[in-house]
């Protein structure tokens, strides 16, 4: 398939093109229901969750649940739908691209991918760390044709309460891609990478140190827009993806532990030659 807008190739089934947004024909029903959905109950948050794994979906795919298409009058079938709220509440378009946000922070962190050496290994977590960039792209495009009201689409500073989350949105979405590439920033450190080389272990030191303040500014912004505000159900964000970097020190300090074993079983293993050959 290709984007009848700008030519770009796009995966079969995508709704938007995710080089210009422009959103692909589809069947959807003129009178689309843009109102909020009710709170999710455990048991569906549940099957949510396992129908999708961390790195499992592209960016066309990830933006099927965010924004509605409905034709209006003047403007083409296709366009953005956005909802008027008259008391001031968040727009249903901005609780939906924090539903799918939400949803990439919560995949399953079985798949989330562990320090290794192995080379093979390194290369597929780049590209799942890439498509993951992709999704957050692809949401922070959304976002900025569609949250809020016209006044903060046309760059006028925040006022209402609407503006106001989908500002914090935006910020909650580029905290989590500063994140993600400071997660490809350590796997691409680690192409390569001779551990026994003191200064190559404090650079993944240092980037690991910089992966937990990244994760902690992302809880915080994602925080800001879930205070106060009754259009989202969500109650904590704690999500796995935030924790690897804890996780990501033992690999490392592992892989470093067995680098010197090996180095040191390799030097014994060649003073002994040397003592037999000289006996």
């Amino acid at each position: 398939m290709f984007c009848e807008k700008c030519g770009a190739q796009v995966n079969e089934g995508s709704r938007f093109c995710t080089e210009c947004g422009w959103v692909l024909p589809a069947e959807v029903p003129v009178n689309y229901q843009a109102a909020v959905s009710p709170p999710a109950t455990e048991s569906e948050k549940k099957e949510k969750k396992e129908k999708k794994g961390f790195f499992s979906s592209g960016a066309g795919i990830a933006l099927v649940v965010i924004v509605g298409v409905a034709v209006l009058a003047g403007i083409a079938f296709g366009a953005f739908l956005l909802v008027r709220n008259p008391n001031g509440e968040v727009d249903a378009e901005t609780v939906k691209v924090w539903d799918e946000y939400e949803t990439i922070l919560e995949d399953d962190s079985n798949a989330i991918p562990r320090i290794t050496l192995d080379q093979a290994a390194l290369q597929k977590s780049q590209e799942d760390l890439k498509k993951q960039q992709e999704r957050v792209a692809a949401l922070e495009k959304v976002l900025k044709e569609t949250g809020g009201t016209q006044a903060r689409r046309s760059g006028r500073k925040p006022k209402n309460t609407r503006d106001i989350k989908a500002e914090q949105l935006a910020a909650a979405l580029a905290a989590y891609n500063r994140y993600i590439q400071k997660m490809n920033e350590l796997f691409i450190a680690l192409v390569g990478a001779n551990l026994l080389d003191q200064n190559v272990v404090n650079t993944l030191n240092q980037i690991l140190a910089e992966l937990q303040k990244l994760g902690a500014t992302v809880k915080v912004t994602a925080e800001k827009f879930l205070d106060n505000n009754t259009k989202v159900v969500t109650i904590k964000i704690d999500p796995p993806i935030l924790k690897v970097a804890e996780q990501y020190s033992a690999d490392v300090q592992a892989n470093v532990t067995a680098a010197q074993q090996a180095e040191q079983q390799r030097i014994a293993a060649e003073r002994a030659a040397v003592e037999a050959a000289a006996a």
